[in-house]
């Protein structure tokens, strides 16, 4: 049973939801007690394996304590974000659903198309309707792919911006 799961897990390319999982592994009585079993992963891990949860679904990960020796193994370090791109995008995650011109209200400068498109490029941000006021200014808002990459559950998960002024 275990290891059932844990192939499952290994080879999704996204978290897997449990509804996902009850799909595949409920209609076969080899599977039965899968969710007991999940919940066992979720609390203690697989040796160096740990479960989480995060953008409504599970994925196992090397534990964090390994992310030392990990780095080692990855010479080529990720593309850092431009101070400004995390600025927007951490105003987006935390005032969403939120328009350009509010964004730009919030930062006290201009939003430059390359840093928006940068977010919608990774997957991180999409348009998820329009404001009803004159000019229709498209609503922006976080996605799963901001969820799973950040490793959040839910928006519930970010950082508490302390000393920040409501507006």
């Amino acid at each position: 049973m275990r290891e059932a799961l844990l192939a499952l897990l290994l080879s999704s390319a996204e978290p897997l939801s449990r509804e996902h999982l009850a799909s595949i592994l409920d209609d076969n009585p080899d599977y039965a007690g899968w969710e007991a079993e999940l919940d066992t992963l979720l609390a203690v891990g697989e040796g160096v394996l740990q479960l989480v949860c995060v953008a409504g679904g599970y994925r196992l990960q090397i534990h964090p304590q390994h992310n030392a020796l990990l780095a080692r193994l990855h010479v080529e370090a990720p593309r850092p974000l431009s101070k400004a791109t995390l600025e927007t995008l951490a105003v987006i995650a935390y005032q969403q659903p939120v328009t350009r011109p509010e964004i730009e209200h919030w930062r006290g400068v201009a939003v430059s198309a390359q840093i928006m498109q940068q977010l919608q490029d990774r997957g991180w941000i999409m348009v998820a309707g329009h404001r009803e006021t004159p000019g229709r200014p498209a609503l922006w808002v976080t996605t799963p792919q901001f969820l799973e990459h950040f490793s959040l559950a839910s928006l519930a998960g970010l950082p508490t911006v302390m000393g920040a002024a409501e507006v």
